[in-house]
């Protein structure tokens, strides 16, 4: 077992053991989400980027392709008005390896979760620079580190691209994703460097009512992105307190029990995934080639 992994199930322990409880009565008070309490879930489509560097990077990009969600959110505070003049913004992302119907919180996917400052040592200059008025004005990482087979410990951000009108960054995000102006870049790079690569791509598709359904949670790592290190670990067991709480404190109780929705999206990228499936192939085969000879 690797150091991050040991490190990871510290975490984990000492999440459910020192924090669990404070995420479940705040969040139960709060009737949302202690961080991140609101926020919108938008259908997207997945695909590897153009230009992958390693046949690590091929292989995890195709497990990630397919359906997924995506979800916009504010970091600390409710959006109340039209404006929220500071805070971080967070982006969390569900990719179902498949192109769909998938059910909303079906196993085996890969979840990430990215907010708009780079680490915690500059979390005041990031979040002093984030766009609270547009979610796509910004950039996203994950702060905290994965393990890929074949790469080692990573770090993973999102950079947004479109523009939409209106004055709050709802109406602002939902007129760029009805104008098809909305993608998202998923990059990767090794840990404790800049060196970010694209892996895949996202393309918003339309608004879901799944803002109190999806449950993200760290554990998931279907798509090859494993968390690990102690940070990692030790949120999962306080976001899964804060999801039981906002499942009691639902108005309408019998509605914890309703099964998941299940979402179905056209994979409008079906040929472009095909042509750059069919040239990480040839890029990947020597590449093989070399790992094999070495």
């Amino acid at each position: 077992m690797s150091r991050g992994r040991i490190q990871y199930g510290f975490g984990v322990f000492c999440g459910s053991l020192l924090l669990s409880w404070g995420f479940f009565l705040l969040s139960f008070c709060r009737k949302a989400r202690f961080f991140h309490p609101s926020g919108v879930v938008y259908s997207a489509m997945a695909w590897p980027a153009s230009s992958l560097s390693s046949v690590a990077s091929v292989e995890v990009a195709e497990r990630l392709s397919g359906a997924a969600l995506v979800r916009f959110s504010g970091g600390l505070f409710k959006q109340k008005g039209k404006r929220v003049k500071r805070d971080s913004l967070g982006l969390g992302v569900r990719f179902y390896g498949q192109p769909g119907p998938c059910q909303t919180n079906a196993r085996g996917g890969q979840d990430l979760f990215l907010v708009s400052f780079h680490s915690f040592a500059a979390i005041a200059r990031d979040i002093k620079a984030t766009d609270c008025g547009d979610y796509l004005a910004n950039t996203y990482w994950s702060i905290t580190p994965y393990e890929v087979e074949g790469l080692g410990r990573v770090s993973l951000r999102i950079t947004a691209s479109g523009s939409g009108e209106g004055t709050a960054r709802n109406e602002r995000l939902e007129d760029a994703v009805r104008a098809g102006e909305v993608s998202l870049r998923l990059e990767m790079a090794p840990w404790g460097t800049d060196d970010y690569q694209p892996l895949a791509e996202l393309r918003l598709d339309r608004r879901m009512d799944l803002e109190d359904e999806l449950r993200l949670t760290p554990r998931a790592s279907g798509g090859g992105l494993r968390p690990t290190g102690f940070l990692q670990g030790l949120r999962v067991a306080p976001y899964a307190a804060s999801h039981l709480a906002r499942r009691l404190r639902r108005e309408t109780p019998r509605r914890a029990s309703t099964p998941d929705t299940w979402i179905s999206i056209p994979d409008l990228s079906a040929n472009r995934r095909r042509d750059v499936n069919a040239s990480a192939d040839l890029s990947s085969g020597g590449k093989r080639q070399e790992k094999v000879l070495a």
